[in-house]
């Protein structure tokens, strides 16, 4: 069975700024981890929800439709956009493609920028998801 979170996240860890947060423990799934100290980059997908089945044919599900949200977190806010920017990129590469929604804000409580945007995107026809 594949997992689409991993292929996701393997793919974002293949551009070396990402990569770079990930070896500091930045890129994380679900939530960011908590021992992270304040001022460092992070990136977190989180799925929305279980896959969706999707492209029926004769009672049956051909693909899976999967929804993420990806948020980034630091001290810059030029930072948040560029990452953004480049996980929009990977993203398109998978077949993903960003949704209306999202959050776009400077939190004082932890001096940090946060841009969460919402993906989706579709497995390849007979893939086992």
């Amino acid at each position: 069975m594949n997992d689409m979170l991993s292929e996701l996240m393997q793919a974002l860890a293949n551009d070396s700024d990402i990569l770079a947060i990930q070896r500091t423990g930045g890129l994380k799934s679900y939530s960011r981890y908590e021992n992270l100290s304040g001022n460092s980059t992070s990136i977190t997908i989180t799925p929305t929800g279980p896959p969706e089945q999707t492209a029926m044919s004769s009672n049956d599900s051909l693909a899976k439709h999967f929804v993420y949200q990806v948020s980034i977190e630091a001290i810059d806010r030029l930072t948040v956009k560029k990452l953004q920017n480049t996980v929009e990129n990977i993203l398109k590469t998978k077949g993903f493609f960003q949704m209306n929604g999202g959050l776009d804000e400077y939190f004082s409580d932890t001096k940090r920028y946060v841009d969460a945007r919402f993906y989706e995107g579709n497995s390849n026809l007979y893939e086992n998801y």
